[in-house]
């Protein structure tokens, strides 16, 4: 199996996502159409899926099912939405309605590299892996995250400018495409009262694309002022400050988390079969019908294990993560300087408060408690948070401006 995997992870960028890491299981012994488990013998390590749950044989059971951890993927929902987010990369001030701008920016974000997501969540090069297959972790995960873009801005009437932009993140092959429109209620002002800062209000969309495992979208509606300065009147100063909302939707397709093994060579006919819902009545989790849908295999195919049970097949192990609806807001201060057709821009964002969720996720998502259950009664899962993680964002930009 661990030379299976060498191919995949050789070809892979560091930053790569591999989300079937992202997973648990539990080692107690499967018994017929389902299993009771044990909520103590939880784990959450990954290595779901292998001969490897079973440490003791008498007790556990190999190849024990996966589980989506959806704890650690809306963690990486949420700092990998703040990484490729819309830079705000301009002053209140459009070009007017003539003006094109051209424009390369760098962002560097940073993230909290040690955290599981991180080390389970990306590829990681060969050097830096610990254990193989669904078990395998990175060691570090990158400090910061580099993010180019390639930024196209065009004025337009009644103080209006419409931009597009394609973003690439640096050692990955993950790439998003955006959109973003700015009005100018206030700008120009230089005379009488033109101690008036400008004002612009923005709306702006960057999607995710090329990546089969996860749909990332990342919305950010911000307001900024801006007051711009002539200086020997050749070099324009303009400084500028913003607030951001971030609304970030993470969402995920089927996600094999055991690649190394192959549902339809151990089931290659496969049918639902409806069974009695073994858990207990007051479990939140329990269908109202008392009945529940299994996968199962219709004879044929062969189990990487002549003891595993045949309902424990690797279909059970192709699994949809959570949906994720997370808001952030942000602050912004920047800086652009102009000299005749070229720009120059930096600008600093840091998040302010804590990130929270648009929608609460289901209470069902959340990891299994961990806890023995009280008199017989099955303990809720424990919800779903996000990391008391502050994420900073520094953006220069290169630009020529045609009017």
């Amino acid at each position: 199996m661990a030379l299976e995997a060498l191919p995949a992870a050789s070809s892979a960028d560091p930053m790569d996502l591999s989300l079937n890491r992202l997973s648990y299981y539990n080692p107690t012994r499967w018994q017929g159409n389902g299993v009771n488990y044990d909520p103590t013998r939880w784990t959450f390590r990954g290595g779901c899926g292998t001969p490897g749950t079973a440490r003791d044989p008498a007790m556990d059971q190999p190849y024990a099912q996966c589980f989506t951890d959806n704890q650690l993927w809306a963690n990486l929902v949420n700092e990998l939405g703040g990484a490729l987010a819309p830079s705000l990369g301009a002053p209140a001030m459009t070009l007017g309605y003539s003006g094109l701008f051209v424009g390369y920016d760098v962002s560097v974000s940073n993230i909290n590299r040690n955290a599981e997501y991180w080390t389970r969540g990306t590829e990681g090069s060969l050097s830096s892996l610990v254990g193989t297959g669904t078990a395998a972790v990175r060691d570090r995960a990158d400090a910061n995250t580099f993010v180019s873009r390639l930024h196209v801005r065009k004025g337009l009437p009644w103080g209006f400018e419409l931009g597009t932009q394609v973003s690439h993140l640096h050692s990955s092959s993950i790439w998003a495409i955006g959109l973003d429109l700015r009005w100018s209620l206030l700008e120009g002002f230089r005379r009488g009262i033109g101690f008036l800062p400008d004002f612009a209000i923005r709306g702006a969309v960057n999607t995710m694309v090329g990546q089969s495992q996860m749909n990332l979208t990342i919305v950010g509606v911000d307001l900024s002022l801006s007051k711009r300065f002539t200086l020997g009147g050749q070099v324009r100063l303009t400084p500028y400050l913003g607030g951001q909302f971030l609304m970030i939707f993470g969402d995920s397709g089927v996600t094999d988390l055991t690649p190394s093994r192959s549902a339809y060579r151990e089931c290659p006919r496969q049918e639902i079969r409806y069974v009695d819902d073994t858990r207990p009545m007051d479990d939140p989790a329990r269908s109202p019908s008392g009945r529940v849908g299994q996968l199962v295999c219709n004879g044929g195919g062969t189990a990487p294990d002549a003891m595993l049970p045949g309902d424990l097949n690797d279909t059970r192990n192709s699994q949809v993560f959570e949906r994720m609806r997370i808001r952030r807001t942000r602050a912004i201060i920047g800086l652009q300087l102009q000299w005749e057709l070229l720009s120059f821009t930096a600008e600093f964002t840091t998040d302010v408060g804590a990130p929270g969720f648009l929608s609460t996720p289901n209470a069902n998502a959340g990891r299994p408690s961990t806890e023995a259950p009280t008199m017989g009664a099955a303990n809720p899962p424990t919800p779903i948070t996000l990391a008391g993680f502050s994420q900073w964002m520094t953006t220069l930009s290169a630009g020529v401006s045609f009017r």
